[in-house]
């Protein structure tokens, strides 16, 4: 794979070759942890420019997701049950992801003298946005004694390189307390949308992760119930750690890949490797989206250059608050994180031409989602058209939302194939609904049109490759609209579907 990896930082085709041959591989359940050690030692040779190139570059859509999200911990031991909530309708009202780290929610409804589902279902009540559970295990929410629900820190307020926790006191379980509540198991995962697993156990990481069994677990019951996965792993040498990780989390079927930097990243080279985990990790990953947990300052805006998606950030007392965007000698428990992470990531973003999700963003996505819909089937990931997924892991997660739920007055692949009699259509946005919208109606001839032109030659050369006679239109609505016999407004969002409309006698999907 190394001429592929080195072609794809300048050829476009050589990308989508390489990530074909990749997600095909991870289908047939035949990527080999050669294959992982073919990709890492490429991307290796390459010079620490290049790196950040090559991973930006599989950020692109069809490769990856090119969207930045912000993911928010706001629970904590430390915090009453009412506190917990309006912190959790917060992070709803801005529209990020909600991170749960279960324990925490199993010591606020042990104080409250509650079950610790009640807790859960009181965030799915009060929120509507994708809700992430993590330290979950065989029985449910983990448990661990007060040295660790309130650890201060001193791993990441020390900095790397980590050996070992400073007061050796990871990684202690409260088992017969979990056993307590293991009936309330399913209904954990079913409330979540997406769920955690870690692999660091298989890194040399023992005193930091559960058993990897019981990781194989909770991914099992993820899948069974639809749910999004998310393998977390630590960079650690930058090599051989990077390779097993990767290797457990391909073994457990994960969707997203969630990388741990700051002193869990002990490589002579950190930047480099840390450019390099995030650019392998974009290659590799099945579902598109690449996330990290924990990384200093320096390693979050590497990794935002090198095709990084999600940062995950905290509240105040909640140990995501201070394990990303900051740096040795200022990362401590009592770090508000999110107004640092938000900065650090507006600032990157700026330089790349590309946004950070918020609430309307996911709405839209929802809204794209619920069009997706034919035959009493989505059309989304993990659904593909030939070896690439329809859509990216965010889409999982937002269709196992609240926000999913609220009514929906647009239409569908259903109501359009009513709609639609025509040979001959146009479609004004190259996207996913573009694709839904070619492989459902199977039109004759499918006359499309983007303003990207990556975006519209992606879709037509995908589309082509798969039996659908596509046909570029150069970014011209118009071409589109004198070629076909009708022509669809793909975007769901408001403001640009109304311009096409008032400029173009087309069908708007809103």
């Amino acid at each position: 794979m190394k001429e592929l990896i080195k072609s794809s930082l300048n050829d476009f085709d050589s990308a989508m070759e390489l990530r074909e041959i990749v997600v095909k591989k991870i289908n047939d359940k035949k990527l080999t942890e050669s294959d992982i050690i073919d990709i890492v030692d490429s991307v290796d040779d390459l010079s620490f420019e290049e790196i950040q190139k090559l991973g930006s570059n599989f950020r692109k859509f069809p490769l990856g997701c090119d969207l930045l999200e912000i993911g928010v911990g706001p629970c904590s031991s430390s915090l009453n049950l009412s506190q917990f909530i309006e912190n959790c309708i917060l992070t709803d009202a801005m529209g990020y992801p909600i991170h749960l780290c279960t324990y925490a929610l199993a010591d606020i409804a042990e104080k409250e003298g509650i079950n610790p589902i009640e807790v859960m279902k009181q965030v799915h009540e009060n929120v509507e946005v994708p809700l992430d559970i993590d330290h979950f295990g065989r029985f449910g929410p983990m448990r661990f004694p007060k040295e660790i629900t309130h650890c201060m820190g001193d791993c990441y307020y020390n900095g790397p390189p980590y050996k070992g926790c400073p007061r050796d006191r990871i990684h202690k379980r409260l088992i017969t307390k979990e056993r307590e509540h293991f009936e309330e198991f399913s209904d954990w995962i079913n409330l979540s949308s997406t769920v955690c697993v870690n692999v660091v156990e298989e890194q040399g990481g023992g005193d930091h992760g559960a058993d990897i069994s019981e990781m194989e677990n909770v991914s099992k019951a993820a899948q069974k119930y639809g749910k999004g996965i998310e393998g977390i792993f630590h960079i650690g040498d930058g090599y051989d750690d990077l390779i097993s990780g990767l290797r457990a989390c391909s073994e457990l079927n994960v969707d997203a890949l969630v990388i741990e930097g700051g002193p869990f990243n002990r490589s002579k080279n950190k930047l480099k490797d840390f450019a390099k985990a995030v650019a392998v990790s974009r290659i590799l990953v099945k579902g598109g989206v690449v996330a990290t947990n924990g990384a200093y300052e320096d390693e979050c805006r590497v990794g935002l250059r090198s095709g990084l998606n999600v940062i995950l950030s905290g509240f105040s007392g909640n140990h995501h608050g201070y394990m990303c965007g900051y740096s040795p000698k200022e990362a401590r428990r009592n770090n508000f994180g999110l107004p640092r992470v938000l900065k650090i990531m507006k600032e990157e973003a700026s330089n790349m031409g590309i946004c950070i999700a918020n609430r309307e963003l996911l709405k839209i996505l929802v809204k794209s989602s619920r069009f997706l819909n034919y035959n009493g089937k989505h059309m989304i990931y993990p659904e593909m058209i030939g070896n690439y997924f329809m859509g990216d892991a965010h889409w999982v997660s937002v269709s196992n939302s609240k926000m999913y739920n609220a009514p929906y007055f647009g239409k569908t692949l259903d109501s359009l194939s009513e709609e639609l009699d025509s040979k001959k259509i146009g479609v004004l946005g190259a996207r996913y609904i573009s694709w839904g919208i070619a492989s459902a109606l199977n039109p004759e001839e499918l006359y499309v049109s983007d303003v990207d032109p990556l975006v519209e030659y992606a879709t037509v050369k995908i589309l082509n490759d798969n039996g659908i006679n596509a046909y570029a239109c150069s970014g011209s609505d118009r071409k589109a609209l004198e070629q076909a016999d009708k022509s669809i407004i793909t975007t769901m969002i408001p403001e640009i579907a109304l311009r096409i409309k008032n400029k173009f006698n087309a069908i708007s999907l809103i």
